[in-house]
């Protein structure tokens, strides 16, 4: 029966952590656009967003290449947390909407990850509009594909789930010109390190006779040198991001990448949720076991009760003779074999008068 107690709470533990709600976000990840109400609140409970959303894009776009896109949320009323969750995807079906689908590669997120879903926390505090930049590897097939912009967040009274899509908005992908000086086709950039450290980056690229490398510094922009078509990024002090770019020259018309995104932050623990589960539940598991243990059993606690040791002992101590007042002295030889002390000072002087006729005969 306790092992089944067991079996029982640990079940009720696990489908708790595991289902939920969780107001707070969920993180960012690569998913549908299926959250809402499974994330905020009852699906009952969802309202529309007032937001208005948008995304631009750069006037050409090339099959296979990166590019940078600019998401915009305009007008929107958060909830206490200051928080929202943008997504991009490639239809408003909420289902195998994710750009994967379609050909498109995250290859920067605005959060420095590669995913088509973040949440976006501080920039809500002073302001109701935000933009933010993705980088993002065009599909290789020439032809018109359609991205979306889609938010999710609380409302200022709280326990309402607000979503909403933007227009669609169509973007042409050209063949790549011939001679073209780009970026090679399986290049991506660095998108995360630790400070304290240079990052070193070799560039790949094609149909290029020359590399210049630029990076954002403060205000300025500065000149990196390019050796062997390797940069050397400064390290960086304080947590941030540092941004980057590469100007290649050659037979064809010069080309501008994308502003890489570079961000530094400080060194900390990687959790695996599976191994925090796992954890959660061995520690439960011996937190009950101590307890189990640490409980006595039916037989102890009969034996609280039981006194026949006591009683026995008192039987026993009734049985000796009164204990005499003065012990005899112990002979040179000691106590005869086998006896107690208890027993020597009860009949030591029996003892003594026996080995004193021995010795008269």
């Amino acid at each position: 029966m306790r092992l089944r107690a067991v079996l029982i709470l640990v079940c009720l533990v696990l489908c708790t952590t595991i289902s939920t709600a969780n107001p707070g976000g969920k993180g960012d990840e690569v998913r549908s656009r299926d959250c809402a109400g499974s994330c905020h609140a009852a699906s009952s409970t969802n309202g529309d967003s007032t937001a208005i959303l948008s995304i631009q894009y750069p006037s050409e776009v090339y099959a296979g290449l990166l590019l940078d896109i600019q998401t915009s949320v305009e007008s929107v009323e958060v909830s206490s947390t200051k928080m929202v969750g943008l997504a991009l995807v490639v239809n408003p079906d909420r289902a195998k909407d994710i750009p994967t689908i379609d050909g498109w590669e995250i290859v920067t997120d605005p959060n420095g990850g590669n995913n088509n879903y973040v949440e976006v926390v501080d920039a809500f505090s002073s302001s109701s509009n935000i933009t933010t930049t993705w980088t993002l590897r065009a599909p290789s097939s020439p032809g018109v594909y359609s991205l979306y912009l889609a938010v999710q967040h609380g409302s200022p009274e709280g326990g309402v789930a607000m979503t909403g899509i933007s227009q669609e908005t169509e973007i042409i992908v050209a063949e790549v010109p011939e001679n073209l000086p780009r970026l090679s086709a399986d290049w991506t950039p660095t998108n995360t390190r630790i400070i304290g450290s240079e990052t070193t980056i070799k560039i790949d690229t094609e149909n290029t006779d020359s590399l210049t490398v630029e990076m954002k510094n403060g205000g300025d922009i500065v000149t990196l040198e390019v050796i062997d078509n390797q940069v050397v990024i400064p390290a960086a002090v304080n947590p941030g991001v540092i941004e980057w770019r590469v100007i290649m020259e050659g037979e064809g018309p010069t080309q501008t990448s994308p502003w890489f995104r570079l961000t530094s932050s400080e060194p900390g623990w990687e959790v695996d949720e599976l191994a925090l589960y796992l954890q959660s539940i061995a520690l439960l598991l011996i937190s009950l076991g101590l307890v189990i243990i640490s409980k006595p059993s039916k037989n102890q606690a009969r034996s609280k009760y039981d006194n026949t040791d006591i009683v026995a002992s008192q039987i026993e101590s009734q049985s000796l003779p009164p204990k005499t007042t003065n012990s005899p002295p112990i002979p040179v030889e000691g106590i005869p074999d086998g006896w107690t002390m208890e027993q020597w000072e009860y009949y030591g002087h029996e003892h003594l008068s026996e080995l004193q006729s021995e010795d008269s005969q």
